[in-house]
């Protein structure tokens, strides 16, 4: 496992120098509290969900998945080492945004106050891992290409269909009264956890879908 990380590393650390220069403008911007707080919290996120992504499409265009055949690593070993990687990267980034935001808490009329730090450390947990857990599989079974394409879809329709529900909840009272009875502040912590059992709840997917598949 630890020779497969270091593969990786070994491949994106090059291409990555200017990564970390957006890693710091974003987690420090997020812990500001200023502005646009949330957005850069989770644009770090997405940068960092990207990288095992990235990882798999190099490893694609090089033919690793062939030549990793050759080696005694099960299957299994090779997708964890994927979800390991993003997972890795997850931690750091929000390591970034609670050291900034240890900083700042220091620091009076700067910094977050204590309910919209959590609120943002959710909304980055969520935005990190939910697009991941999403990825993993497809990219195993469809490619990077083709991968990226059917999440595009699968937006634009969720995007649809949510847009469509709030459009005619006026007319449903049904909905009125179930959007009504949501405690929005424990939906919004929950979607963490949510995430984070839909990407465990993948991996076993990645696994069989990596191992039925013909590279």
């Amino acid at each position: 496992m630890k020779g497969l990380l270091l593969k990786d590393w070994y491949e994106i650390r090059y291409q990555y120098r200017w990564f970390l220069i957006l890693l710091a403008v974003a987690g420090f911007s997020s812990a500001t509290g200023q502005g646009n707080a949330v957005f850069w919290g989770c644009y770090m996120m997405i940068l960092v969900a990207m990288i095992p992504l990235n990882t798999m499409g190099y490893d694609e265009k090089s033919g690793w998945q062939k030549y990793s055949r050759c080696f005694p690593v099960s299957s299994g070993h090779l997708v964890l080492e994927k979800y390991l990687l993003g997972v890795i990267a997850l931690i750091v980034a929000v390591g970034v945004y609670l050291l900034f935001s240890a900083i700042f808490y220091f620091i009076p009329g700067v910094g977050n106050a204590k309910e919209q730090f959590f609120t943002i450390l959710a909304a980055m947990i969520t935005v990190g891992v939910f697009p991941m857990a999403l990825m993993l599989p497809l990219n195993i079974r469809f490619g990077m290409e083709k991968a990226r394409v059917y999440l595009i879809f699968f937006i634009i329709i969720v995007a649809v269909a949510v847009g469509g529900i709030f459009a005619g909840a006026e007319d449903l009272p049904m909905i009125v009264n179930f959007l009504a009875g949501i405690n929005l502040d424990l939906f919004i912590l929950l979607l963490p956890l949510i995430s984070i059992a839909l990407l465990a709840a993948t991996y076993p997917l990645s696994v069989w879908l990596y191992h039925k598949k013909e590279w």
